[in-house]
């Protein structure tokens, strides 16, 4: 058992050792590892406390460029080059697809609180999508874009969002050597970064004062964004800002992490290490070698089951459908579900204590009530659909 407040996470392309670690960022000892055959086009899921994952095939289109999970828990988005696929965890129902970017989607994000998402490309577009827009857009229907941000003019490396939902700031860097933080309250460009070198990743401390950049080359620029400069667009000049750069990668920087105390920094890169900083002082409290480019490397708060092997996490998930499937029929399909388990349920009571025609009788009765229940469930399902429509989603634009 670990008495870590905060743990890191990390993995890399090769997973000749593992698929993901678990990290004491304190000490550099490995925790818990977590172990999966990556080849094929699949998603992996595992319980917190186990090194295999749950049995549940989730098997996907291609392999995936991007993943991103709704804070929830109840959504995945999965990018297979240019495509979107959006899945219902609970039933593995592919709900709709997205086919809006031109090129490989590289990156996927979600706002805090899961209402809206974020999508770039190589195309160098910036995509914002209303969640419940995505997931009620049938078939045959083609889904819309809240914002659609066309600033970079060659592929966008990462996204990060910040806290407040849709009141949250986007920020994005791209291979142009910019990086662009977006207000999504009002769809408008706040600052415009412009850097010596191609970019790879951004991220922001948890107070939103300042943000982390990771280059091509291997240093990490930290810019505080509270000092406003006098115009939209502003060129960081490396010689200007020797103080704020952190040095120690020697390639891409592929992954920035905070700590919530925003006291570590935490980054991985295309030479094959995770370094542990000091953000004050900018030094390297350790180095975290692996086999090959890491892929991810993020801060955790320890989840309370992480180290008890006596729990055992039952997954709720389904298994990944191969082919879109109407929202409507799922809500359908959910109610009838419930409604005739407990009308199995109710027969196979009634029956165990009546074997008389009086009990075939209340029997009856009872799926007769039970079928004009379906059918009331039904009717106010259609009403909650039409009041969305009309009075929630109309007005989205001004929340």
């Amino acid at each position: 058992m670990s008495d870590c407040v905060e743990i890191a996470i990390t993995g890399d392309c090769s997973e000749q050792l593992w698929s993901c670690c678990v990290w004491d960022v304190r000490t550099g000892n490995h925790l818990l590892t977590y172990k999966a055959n990556m080849v094929k086009p699949m998603l992996h899921i595992w319980p917190i406390n186990r090194h295999e994952p749950i049995s549940t095939r989730f098997v996907l289109p291609g392999r995936a460029n991007a993943v991103a999970i709704s804070p929830d828990g109840n959504y995945c988005l999965v990018a297979v080059q240019e495509i979107i696929y959006v899945y219902l965890m609970a039933t593995g129902a592919m709900i709709t697809t997205i086919t809006r970017h031109y090129q490989v989607v590289t990156s996927i994000c979600f706002t805090d609180n899961g209402s809206h998402f974020a999508s770039a490309g190589q195309d160098g577009m910036v995509l914002v999508w209303n969640l419940s827009q995505i997931v009620r857009v049938f078939q045959k229907q083609t889904s819309k874009a809240l914002y659609s941000f066309s600033d970079h003019v060659l592929p966008v490396t990462d996204l990060y969002i910040g806290r407040g939902g849709i009141k949250a700031l986007l920020c994005s860097v791209s291979t142009d050597r910019s990086c662009k933080i977006y207000d999504l309250s009002s769809g408008c460009m706040l600052l415009n970064l412009i850097f010596q070198e191609p970019l790879a990743s951004v991220i922001m401390n948890p107070l939103e004062s300042s943000i982390f950049v990771g280059t091509n080359e291997g240093p990490i620029h930290v810019f505080n964004i509270t000092l406003v400069p006098r115009s939209k667009d502003y060129h960081v000049i490396r010689k200007q800002h020797q103080k704020n750069i952190f040095v120690g990668h020697n390639k891409q920087v592929t992954c920035l992490s905070v700590s919530s105390n925003e006291e570590i920094l935490l980054s991985g890169g295309a030479d094959e290490r995770v370094i542990v900083w000091h953000i004050k002082n900018r030094q390297q409290l350790r180095t975290i070698p692996h086999k090959g480019t890491i892929t991810i490397a993020r801060f955790l708060l320890t989840p309370k089951a992480m180290f008890n092997q006596e729990i055992k996490l039952n997954s709720p998930f389904q298994p990944f459908q191969k082919i879109v499937y109407p929202t409507d029929k799922i809500i359908d399909l959910s109610i009838e579900f419930n409604v005739i388990k407990n009308l199995s349920a109710d027969v196979k009571t009634q029956n165990c204590t009546s074997n008389n025609p009086v009990g075939e009788s209340s029997n009856f009765e009872e799926v007769s009530k039970l079928k004009r229940e379906i059918q009331r469930l039904k009717m106010v399902n259609n009403e909650i659909y039409d009041f969305s429509v009309k009075h929630i989603l109309k007005n989205n634009k001004g929340i």
